[in-house]
């Protein structure tokens, strides 16, 4: 257990900045995680720990939140992007992309944005 503690309190700032930072609900943060928010909440408050397969899944949402620091130096534009509609995900927002499970394709256009290629 106290490895996977470790690893937890290592994890769980992701979780508080993406709430925090992008005024994400912990609802729409445990969908991010495809997680109940039940058993976000109980990571949160340290009564279980995360398996590994959500550790790697807040290790995406970390990969994520570095490349919008990256692409938009303030989070009212980060936030804004989340919730527009962008033609290449077929008019959907990023943040519906997120929430439907598909966290790696919106990191991959943050990517390709900051190495000025087009998405």
């Amino acid at each position: 257990m106290g490895v996977l503690m470790a690893t937890t309190v290592a994890h769980l700032p992701v979780v508080d900045e993406a709430h925090k930072v992008l005024g994400l609900t912990y609802k729409q943060v445990a969908g991010i995680l495809r997680a109940d928010e039940s058993t976000l909440q109980r990571w949160r408050t340290g009564t279980s720990d995360p398996s590994p397969v959500f550790l790697g899944r807040m290790e995406s949402l970390d990969e994520l939140l570095r490349e919008l620091r990256a692409t938009f130096r303030r989070t009212n534009a980060a936030k804004r992007w989340l919730e527009t509609p962008v033609p290449a995900f077929g008019d959907q927002r990023p943040l519906d992309l997120l929430l439907g499970g598909r966290i790696e394709r919106v990191t991959a256009a943050l990517q390709a944005l900051n190495s000025g290629m087009t998405t």
